[in-house]
């Protein structure tokens, strides 16, 4: 007994005494395997392959699970709690008893546990969905390793807006990349596509934008598709969300001091409100997807392109996902002014409701929901929703009802309308292109829509959305406080109110700040436009309004076009490439991206008088 008793406490001894280069070896291992996991992953969607290479790499894949498996066990041995241990890595154990069971099945039993499983459901491929589903096994189990590592960012003194502006445009460029891999496309003779193309389609589904150079449906494969569909959800997570995700949730190690900017962003006053955030955003966005995607699925019209019971599955989760997250991208030709959708009234309804929800804003959406406000309001009436989500709803339903009225007062005579529609398809018809200032969905061709109305929709585009959603423009939030602002200046009033609040000095400078930066910014991209399309606005290819038209949605996130986005030059698409990314960022997150911090604000020069108009 006292030999074995001398053992154990050597060998706890040797443990403890190698703790420190085992984990930091561990987590070196850790960043290699998850590194050349994701790369292997690319190969195998990217290229193409014969059956014995696919062999070979799905072996490959079951090898990468053996590393995570005694990464797992070391962790545990070298775990001072093993009951703490287990309770904070749940998941990953759960993944890994899940694989250990599929292991022991298919080398002791001969049986493919999961394969089999796929079989029962009725999988007319189950090896497919069996690779499908342990790759993504993999990605999540070298996700939870890689998310373990503190790189401590904040001894770095990044800028927070800095950070965020980085980790977006690392996503447009690894996205641009998976873009050219020969199987995410299926180009037709004679195509040029190249890396600008590759670049701005990345960009524009990323900054939820939807402006295209290529036809999704058919340009597109089914691998090519998926890309786009998870860079639309990863942008449509908001730029500051993401931001939230990388900075907490991965553990990057940033500090209170630096998630200032989320806090201002979306009016959070402490640390904790923004840290649960992400989770809030990440869960209702998906039941909000799944909801949508489940409405599609049953109302989707019987097509060509939704034959098989997968592709309308398929249909209706991208759908929903474009159009929740105001993408405007969608996998008809000729997008919803395809025959099969352009007048199918409950799917519009449907996609309507999900873009209004995504301009809302996720802070918008969260206060209206939250379980505890509801029945707090309902046992006090006298307590109302957050300021900010007053002006979002009530600001979003007066431009629809505005909008609305215009387009059908405007357009009543024009012929835009089918003969045979009654007043509430009418309704409904303009309703759906309104509701497309902020997401570039349309059921009616834009460049057949009478100027007025091209030049109401420039107006709503520029407006946008509500702050914190997935909408770009100036926001509807800074659209509000102008408008008071000048209403104020109007009456002559000493103070700007808005629902009985005073509304501080600081907020309407910014809101100024954001008008002027935007308006500068459109006037530069358009001036630059000019010059790069000059040969097209001379041969009478492109005209102004139609170049004007795409540059604000571009800038607005919007993806509304009047045609002419496969016709602009290499020099034009990066000039769109930039206003978009600089429209997703937000004009605010900029300015503090590229503006310093003065050394001191506690002193004040004497007052002065400079005639205004």
């Amino acid at each position: 007994m006292s030999f074995i008793r001398n053992l154990k406490e050597r060998v706890k001894l040797f443990l403890y005494n190698n703790k420190n280069i085992a984990l930091r070896s561990l987590r070196f291992f850790s960043v290699i395997t998850g590194i050349f996991a994701l790369g292997l992953m690319v190969y195998y969607y990217g290229f193409p392959h014969s059956n014995i290479e696919r062999l070979k790499l799905v072996t490959y894949f079951k090898g990468l699970f053996g590393y995570y498996v005694v990464s797992y066990l070391i962790r545990l041995l070298y775990s001072l709690d093993i009951k703490s241990f287990i309770k904070s890595s749940w998941h990953e154990l759960v993944l890994l008893l899940l694989l250990s069971v599929d292991a022991i099945g298919y080398y002791f039993l001969d049986e493919n546990i999961l394969h089999a499983v796929f079989t029962a459901l009725g999988s007319s491929d189950p090896e497919s969905w069996y690779i499908t589903f342990m790759q993504i096994y993999l990605l999540l189990l070298a996700y939870f390793e890689v998310g373990k590592i503190n790189l401590n960012l904040g001894r770095w003194h990044i800028n927070p807006a800095v950070l965020f502006i980085l980790i977006f445009a690392g996503i447009i460029l690894a996205g641009a990349g998976m873009l050219m891999l020969p199987q995410m496309i299926n180009p037709p003779d004679g195509s040029d596509w190249n890396f600008i193309d590759a670049l701005f389609t990345s960009a524009s589904a990323t900054c939820v934008t939807g402006l295209m150079v290529e036809e999704t449906a058919n340009f597109f494969t089914f691998q090519g598709q998926l890309v786009l569909m998870f860079l639309i959800k990863i942008g449509g997570l908001n730029i500051v969300a993401f931001g939230i995700f990388m900075a907490v949730f991965s553990r990057f190690g940033i500090r209170v001091k630096q998630h200032d900017i989320i806090e201002d962003i979306v009016n959070k006053s402490n640390y904790q409100s923004a840290k649960g955030l992400f989770a809030k955003i990440f869960i209702i966005s998906t039941l909000i997807e799944i909801v949508g995607a489940t409405c599609l699925f049953v109302m989707l019209p019987e097509s060509a392109e939704i034959a098989a019971l997968s592709d309308r599955i398929f249909f209706s989760v991208f759908h929903s996902i474009s159009a929740f997250n105001n993408a405007g991208i969608s996998l008809y030709e000729g997008g919803l002014t395809h025959e099969a959708v352009s007048h199918c009234y409950p799917v519009l309804s449907i996609m309507g409701v999900l873009i209004f929800l995504g301009a809302l804003g996720f802070v918008t959406i969260i206060d209206v929901i939250n379980i505890k406000d509801l029945r707090e309001r309902m046992v006090k009436p006298w307590k109302k929703l957050d300021i900010g989500s007053r002006v979002g709803l009530v600001s979003n339903t007066h431009l629809l009802l505005f909008g609305v009225i215009v387009f059908i007062l405007l357009e009543w005579s024009t012929g835009l309308f089918l003969p045979e529609e009654n007043f509430i398809e009418k309704v409904i018809t303009s309703g759906f292109q309104i509701i497309n200032r902020t997401a570039g969905f349309a059921s009616v061709d834009t460049a057949t829509l009478a100027v007025p109305v091209i030049i109401l929709m420039l107006v709503l585009m520029f407006i946008g959305g509500s702050s914190s959603s997935t909408a770009g423009g100036i926001k509807t939030s800074t659209f509000t406080l102008l408008f008071v602002s000048v209403y104020t200046t109007i009456r002559g009033k000493k103070n700007a109110e808005l629902y009985k609040k005073n509304i501080p000095n600081d907020l309407l400078i910014k809101a100024y700040a954001v008008l002027l930066f935007t308006l500068v910014n459109l006037f530069l991209w358009v001036f630059l436009l000019t010059l790069t399309e000059s040969e097209s606005l001379a041969n009478g290819d492109i005209g102004i309004l139609q170049l004007v038209f795409e540059e604000f949605s571009a800038f607005s996130t919007v993806g509304l076009s009047m045609g002419v986005t496969s016709g602009i030059s290499d020099a034009g698409l990066i000039i769109l490439t930039i206003s978009m990314f600089t429209g997703r960022l937000g004009t605010l997150m900029l300015i503090m991206a590229l503006s310093k911090k003065v050394k001191s604000n506690k002193y004040k020069y004497p007052d002065t008088h400079i005639m205004i108009g």
